[in-house]
C-alpha cells in the first residue's frame, strides 16, 4: 500500500492512495472503531492491526477524495528524528573527500524534523548561502521500535520507503572548511526549512511491496531538464540493514523516524564549474516504485513576502 498524507502544512491526515488519482482518507475508516487515524506515527506503530482494515475499506467509495484537488504534504509528517548517512555512495564520498579509506561504520547525522516539506512544496532557498544543493535519496521509515538490532531483523522494524532531497546549504555547512572539521556546520547547512522534501508516498512493507528490499533501485534526479543524478541503490557502502543496525547500536529507533541513506553522485558541486541551485530552478527526483518528486526553488524572501527585494522586514 502507498501511504501519503494531505491537507494544509502542520494539519495533514493520513490517507492511503487506491490508484495514482484517488485518496481514502484514514480517519473515516478507523475513528469508528477508536483507533487513531489522524497521525501517520500512530498509524505506522499500529499497521500490523490497521491494515487489514484499511484493506477492507479501500474500494468504500463513500470517503474517496481526489489527489488532484488536495496538497500532499510528506507522509510522515512530523517524524521523531530524521537520521542522515553521509558518504554512503563511493563516488559521492571521493568527490568530497578524495580517495580516502571507506568508513568501518556509518557516518550520521541529524536533520531537524522541522526540515521535512511535501514533495511539491517549494525549496525555499535561504539568503546565508549562495551554494544550495540537492541529494536525492532513498528513505527509510520505521514501524516498529527497537535497539540493538541484529542485521538480520532489521526489515521486520521498517514501515516503508518513500523518496527524500537532502538539500544541503554547501558554504553554510563547510563553516571554516575541510580542512577545520571542528568547525563544521552540518546541522545548520542542512537544516533549514523545506530542506528534507518526502514523498509523494510512503511505500509500505507488505507482503506484495517488497521491491526495496529484494533489488536495485534506480535514483535519478534532473535540473531544468538536465539529468544530474543517476544512480543504484546496490551501489550503497552500507545497506539498510547494516544501517538499522549501526544506527540503533547508537539510539533507539522509534515508529515515524526516518533514515536517509545517502545519495549517489552528481550534486551540483561535483560539476565542472559546479552547478548550483538558483530561484526557478524545477528539481525532478525519482526512484523505482516510489513515484516522482518536484520542487522549484524559491528565494526566501519572494516565498515570504511574494517580491524579489532583498531589504529586511519584520514578519507580521
Amino acid at each position: 500500500m502507498r501511504i501519503v498524507s494531505f491537507g494544509g502544512p502542520g494539519g495533514e491526515q493520513p490517507g492511503v492512495l487506491v490508484d495514482d488519482h484517488t485518496i481514502l482518507p484514514l480517519a473515516p475508516v478507523l475513528a469508528p472503531l477508536g483507533l487513531p487515524g489522524t497521525d501517520t506515527t500512530h498509524l505506522l506503530a499500529l499497521w500490523p492491526t490497521v491494515r487489514p482494515l484499511v484493506a477492507a475499506a479501500l474500494h468504500d467509495t463513500r470517503h474517496h477524495i481526489a489527489r488532484a484537488n488536495v496538497r500532499l504534504g510528506p507522509p510522515v509528517p512530523r517524524p521523531g528524528k530524521v537520521i542522515a548517512v553521509g558518504f554512503n555512495y563511493p563516488m559521492h564520498s571521493d568527490a568530497v573527500l578524495g580517495h580516502q579509506t571507506a568508513p568501518t561504520e556509518p557516518v550520521l547525522f541529524l536533520k531537524p524534523p522541522g526540515s521535512v516539506c511535501g514533495p511539491y512544496d517549494p525549496l525555499i532557498k535561504p539568503p546565508e548561502t549562495t551554494a544550495l544543493d540537492y541529494e536525492l535519496e532513498l528513505a527509510v521509515v520505521i514501524g516498529r521500535a527497537g535497539r540493538r538490532i541484529a542485521p538480520a531483523d532489521a526489515l521486520a522494524h521498517v514501515a516503508g520507503h518513500m523518496i527524500a532531497n537532502d538539500v544541503t546549504a554547501r558554504d553554510v555547512a563547510l563553516g571554516a572548511g575541510l580542512h577545520s572539521p571542528l568547525q563544521m556546520q552540518l546541522v545548520r547547512g542542512k537544516g533549514f526549512p523545506s530542506f528534507c522534501a518526502t514523498g509523494p508516498w510512503l511505500l509500505m512493507r507488505d507482503e506484495h511491496d517488497e521491491r526495496p528490499d529484494s533489488e536495485p533501485l534506480n535514483l535519478r534526479l534532473s535540473v531544468n531538464g538536465q539529468a544530474r543524478q543517476d544512480g543504484w541503490s546496490s551501489d550503497m557502502l552500507f545497506d539498510v540493514p547494516a544501517l538499522i543496525a549501526s544506527i540503533s547500536n547508537t539510539m533507539d529507533l522509534l515508529p515515524g523516524d526516518v533514515i536517509l541513506t545517502g545519495t549517489p553522485s552528481g550534486c551540483g558541486f561535483e560539476l565542472d564549474p559546479p552547478a548550483y541551485l538558483v530561484e526557478g530552478d524545477e528539481i525532478r527526483g525519482s526512484i523505482t516504485g516510489l513515484g516522482e518528486l518536484r520542487q522549484r526553488v524559491t528565494d526566501e524572501d519572494t516565498a515570504l513576502y511574494g517580491t524579489t527585494a532583498t531589504t529586511t522586514r519584520t514578519l507580521p
